[in-house]
């Protein structure tokens, strides 16, 4: 689309006019973290995803549910992939770092023995969730 079209804002049909639907927000939310890491004005970014900047803002505000077309010029602006834009790995990553110092914290009075068993009993209910 150009990106001097102009754009109208639809909300949906059970959502309250001052409410932004969760998810519209979450995933605008999300768009606007990612292109303020990249250093991007709001400006720039429309014009790297050819929309209209006004549009865009709405999408980062949850006003405007923005359909998987648009998500995917949204991705191709950012650079990245729909899945990036879906999974924040920083956060992943953050909560795998905890666990491990948890686990670390928990078992540093195990005998050698002990932790090796405890790793087995791990192993094992991992094989069984899966």
């Amino acid at each position: 689309m150009p990106a001097n079209e102009v754009f109208s804002v639809k909300k949906a049909k059970d959502q309250p006019e001052s409410e932004p639907a969760e998810l519209a927000s979450l995933v605008g939310e999300r768009i606007r973290k990612i292109r303020k890491e990249e250093g991007l004005s709001l400006e720039l970014f429309a014009l790297r995803c050819d929309m209209n900047a006004a549009y865009v803002g709405h999408i980062e505000r949850g006003v405007q549910n923005p359909t998987l077309n648009t998500l995917e010029r949204i991705c191709k602006g950012l650079d990245i992939s729909v899945e990036d834009l879906f999974i924040d790995k920083s956060a992943t990553v953050d909560m795998n770092t905890a666990a491990l110092q948890y686990f670390s914290q928990i078992t540093r009075d195990l005998s050698p023995e002990q932790f090796h068993q405890l790793l087995n009993i791990i192993k094992e209910i991992v094989a069984m969730m899966r």
